[in-house]
């Protein structure tokens, strides 16, 4: 089974978010570090967007899908009748 990219990205994600807790603690000083913190964090939040969009997506075919599938069927259930009976003749009424 294929994992998602937030789940193969969660790891960098901890680090990140651990690093930037100990910075705003004082712990660390590295500003250059801070910024690439950030931009994981900001690559993250964009990932997560991107996947919730294409389960949208998803749902959203599947119910076009589902109703070509119950238009088809209606179509299909319909009996056809031929051309030339379908039109009913009128006598002509004798005088």
């Amino acid at each position: 089974m294929k994992k998602k990219d937030s789940e193969l990205f969660k790891p960098l994600v901890d680090t990140a978010e651990k690093y930037l807790r100990d910075y705003c603690d004082g712990r660390q000083e590295s500003d250059a570090k801070a910024k690439i913190a950030l931009r994981v964090l900001s690559v993250y939040r964009k990932i997560l967007r991107v996947e919730k969009e294409r389960e949208r997506i998803k749902f959203e075919w599947q119910k076009l899908i589902a109703g070509m599938a119950e238009m088809k069927k209606i179509t299909a259930s319909k009996p056809k009748q031929p051309q030339g009976k379908s039109l009913k003749k009128i006598k002509p009424k004798c005088s």
